[in-house]
């Protein structure tokens, strides 16, 4: 990306890395192109990685060379942190989790010192969800609550809610996770009005309902969670492919929780495509569980030996 740069401002950034002072029109393409790239991550995400990466580096030089007003430092540092913010979740669909918690405190300590307290409230919420995937859900209710206090935007306090509701529906707790739940619909109504931050510009209704399913899912009530997941999927846009997978999976376990294994066959084969098709670890990793536990009780079913072969070519092939 830094060739890139230089080809498309060369008198402005080779000036900048070389200690003169940081243009305005360049620091205003390199926020614009750090809040684009993740619209690459489904398509491209070596590319996408490898052009975050790039960023980062480019933007640690500008810190360390460059001469800048305070605003400007500011401006920098949050191009920093959602650079890092975003390679964070890259790192974190390919299973990479040690490098993700390494990128995800590079945001938080970048988003810290611009002073952007939404940001570095996103960049929690980010280390919480991790921390529920990974399954220490009490770390991350503890994490959320910090967050919940430093937000600003209702959009970000939607997101945070949300999450919190995932935690709390892994703990049991159903009055809590209904709770969490409504709070997150009213803010994310309330954010409608008001622009939402680039880093939590994706949070919609499909994102609330997904999430909303995988919370009564755990709290064993199928039928909640397969309309949520269908409501998700109805509102969920063309691009949001590793989303897709993983909602498909959800309500492949919704329906092996009704006993409607058929159903359960043709999503889990759905979305065992898509994730291919995303090429994301974290994807693909939900789907093979779903074929090796949750299936393992109906696998001497017709449909399922299928599926489990024709899995087993899939993926064979994408290995090969």
């Amino acid at each position: 990306m830094a060739t890139e740069w230089a080809r498309v401002e060369p008198e402005r950034l080779a000036g900048a890395l070389a200690g003169r002072r940081v243009d305005e029109s360049l620091l205003a393409w390199l926020e614009s192109s750090v809040e684009r790239l993740p619209g690459l991550a489904n398509t491209s995400p070596q590319e996408c990685a490898d052009l975050l990466g790039a960023a980062m580096r480019v933007t640690i030089n500008l810190l360390d060379s460059a001469r800048y007003g305070e605003p400007t430092g500011r401006r920098l540092r949050t191009v920093l942190a959602q650079a890092a913010q975003s390679a964070a979740w890259l790192h974190f669909d390919q299973g990479r989790h040690a490098s993700a918690q390494r990128h995800w405190r590079t945001a938080l300590h970048s988003a810290h010192s611009a002073d952007d307290r939404d940001l570095g409230a996103g960049v929690l919420s980010d280390l919480a969800y991790s921390a529920t995937w990974l399954g220490h859900p009490s770390e991350a209710v503890k994490i959320l609550s910090l967050a919940r206090t430093r937000t600003r935007h209702a959009t970000a306090r939607s997101l945070l809610d949300v999450r919190r509701a995932r935690a709390l529906a892994v703990l049991q707790d159903g009055v809590g996770t209904a709770r969490a739940l409504n709070d997150a619909e009213h803010q994310l109504e309330r954010g409608r009005a008001q622009s939402a931050p680039a880093w939590v510009s994706w949070m919609s209704s499909a994102d609330l309902a997904v999430d909303a399913g995988r919370c009564w899912l755990d709290l064993e009530d199928p039928r909640r969670a397969t309309a949520a997941l269908e409501e998700g999927l109805s509102l969920l846009v063309p691009e949001r492919e590793r989303t897709r997978a993983i909602m498909l999976t959800y309500r492949a376990h919704a329906a092996l929780a009704g006993h409607d294994v058929d159903a359960a066959v043709s999503d889990t084969r759905t979305a065992l495509d898509t994730a291919l098709g995303t090429g994301a670890s974290r994807c693909l990793d939900l789907v093979r569980s779903t074929l090796r536990e949750s299936l393992e009780p109906h696998k001497g079913e017709t449909a399922v030996r299928d599926l489990r072969s024709y899995a087993h070519q899939r993926l064979t092939s994408v290995r090969a």
